[in-house]
Formats: structure tokens, C-alpha cells, sequence
């Protein structure tokens, strides 16, 4: 029981050590995009939070649903891994979040950059190169290399349970009535 306790107690320090870390990051993050963006974007962001809080204050927030946990011999446990679960719920949310002040700050910096690049490479004469390789690039990032997850339909339908289209693929038996009876949209 002691070294149970023991474990828990630096389990709990290291949180803390870690949500330190966090906080500080996002202050220090907070003043940096506050110094480099305008005020005017910043009232604009304030002015969409306000919206939202407005908006919220109506709804009823879902409660988050918890694994049910196996009953053991200590209860003080139980509770640490229920608010445990509920801070890495919250935590993720957060995290799965990103302020428009943040996008449009990194994509001006992956912008520039790739513009410098692609000025330095104009003047050694490999311009061409650099814009292909660059656009190359661009479409294996923007491609999902994942594997399929379960359930989750494909475009094209011979590789769906049962060959069923995804909604709004045009098939050959509504392509065949839309040119024997013309484009009904009131079907």
C-alpha cells in the first residue's frame, strides 16, 4: 500500500511538473502571437469568443462518458483515475483546438520560408526543380498514408462492404435517368 502510494504521489508530481511546463509554453506562446499579430486581429478574436460564450450558455454541455472502472481494495485509487481520465479529456479537447491567430502565424512562416527557398533556388538557376519537388512534396503531405479505419467508407465503391457509393457519387443508373429524363432535383 505504501509503495502504491508512493508511485501515485510521483505520478501526480510529474503531472503537475508537466501542466507547469504546459502553462508556461502557452503564456510564452500567448505573447509572442500577441507582439506579432495586429490588435485589430486580436479584437476580432475576442469579439468571436464573446459570440461563442453567448452561444454556450444556452447549450447543455454534454457530460463525458468514463470507463467503468474495476472496483478493487482502494477507493482513494478510483477517484485519482477518474479525474485523471477527466483531465485527459478535457486536455485533448484543448489540445485538438487551434486558434486561427496560431494558423495563420505558422502557415506565414512555412510561406516565407518556402518562398526564401524557392527565391535562393531562382538565383542558382534551379527554380524549375525546386517548384516541382516542392509541389511533389506538398501532395504526399496533403494524402492520407494512414491504413483504412474500421467502418470508414472508401470513394470508390467496389472496395465498400456490399459495393455501396458514398453519398453524391454519381453512378450509372442516375447518370442514365438524368439523360433519359432530365436533372430532377426535387426527387
Amino acid at each position: 500500500m505504501e509503495a502504491k502510494l508512493k508511485e501515485y504521489r510521483a505520478l501526480r508530481r510529474r503531472k503537475e511538473l508537466i501542466d507547469n511546463a504546459k502553462d508556461k509554453f502557452e503564456r510564452s506562446k500567448e505573447k509572442l502571437i500577441n507582439f506579432l499579430v495586429p490588435k485589430i486581429f486580436g479584437d476580432m478574436d475576442r469579439e468571436k469568443n464573446e459570440d461563442e460564450v453567448l452561444l454556450m450558455e444556452h447549450e447543455e454541455l454534454p457530460k463525458p462518458v468514463l470507463p467503468l472502472i474495476q472496483p478493487d481494495d482502494s477507493s482513494s485509487n478510483e477517484e485519482a483515475t477518474s479525474s485523471t481520465e477527466v483531465n485527459e479529456l478535457e486536455s485533448s479537447e484543448e489540445e485538438n483546438q487551434e486558434s486561427w491567430r496560431y494558423f495563420i502565424i505558422k502557415w506565414s512562416l512555412y510561406s516565407l520560408t518556402w518562398l526564401t527557398l524557392y527565391i535562393f533556388f531562382l538565383q542558382i538557376q534551379f527554380g524549375a526543380v525546386f517548384f516541382a519537388t516542392s509541389v511533389l512534396i506538398g501532395i504526399y503531405f496533403n494524402t492520407r498514408t494512414r491504413p483504412k479505419q474500421k467502418g470508414e467508407m472508401s470513394a470508390y465503391s467496389v472496395f465498400n462492404e456490399n459495393c455501396v457509393s458514398i453519398d453524391g457519387a454519381l453512378n450509372a443508373e442516375q447518370f442514365e435517368k438524368e439523360l433519359k429524363y432530365g436533372m430532377n432535383i426535387f426527387r
